[in-house]
């Protein structure tokens, strides 16, 4: 490689690596966070902020045997801490009394707001599952791995799931 500094080169090739991760895992990756978290933006933000991680951390992300895996579990994490962020402000506004609640009227709901309405009744750990399974295409063993769950814990809230989102929706909708 005559003319070309190694340091550039080996820049060059991280950023590809990392790019090329994004590009082919970032979409599944928020669509189905969205469903977990019930909020399109907040799924996003927590993919990106993951990836920016990753990205400060390539070196040693990229040789782990599953580096989406990873930047999943990030993504999570960071999902998690809102979560428990937001529960202690909305018990800290409560306790102040900010009651006031304003109604806005809601258009007819969509099939896809019907299912995504489904979900967020769902338990966590069942959207989770059902997100990853049907929605990642992560297998069990892979699904499992992520939530740092037993394959059997993963096959149970997979059919428990499913069996309340068929209660939901009737017998017509399937998973």
């Amino acid at each position: 490689m005559v003319g070309v500094d190694l340091k550039d080169w080996n820049a060059g090739t991280l950023r590809t690596d990392i790019d090329s991760y994004f590009r082919a895992h970032y979409g599944r990756l928020v669509r189905a966070l969205t469903l977990v978290c019930g909020n399109e933006e907040t799924a996003a933000d927590a993919v990106q902020e993951a990836f920016v991680k990753a990205h400060q951390k390539w070196r040693t992300v990229s040789e782990y045997d599953d580096p989406v895996g990873w930047i999943r579990r990030v993504a999570i994490n960071r999902l998690r801490d809102d979560h428990r962020r937001n529960t202690r402000k909305d018990r800290a506004v409560a306790r102040l009394g900010a009651g006031e609640t304003w109604t806005v009227e809601a258009p007819e709901p969509t099939q896809t707001e019907e299912l995504a309405k489904a979900l967020a009744d769902l338990p966590k750990q069942q959207r989770l599952a059902l997100a990853f399974y049907y929605l990642e295409g992560l297998s069990v063993a892979e699904t499992a791995s992520t939530l740092e769950i037993s394959e059997g814990a993963v096959k149970f809230h997979l059919h428990q799931g499913r069996e309340r989102l068929r209660g939901l929706l009737g017998e017509g909708g399937r998973p």
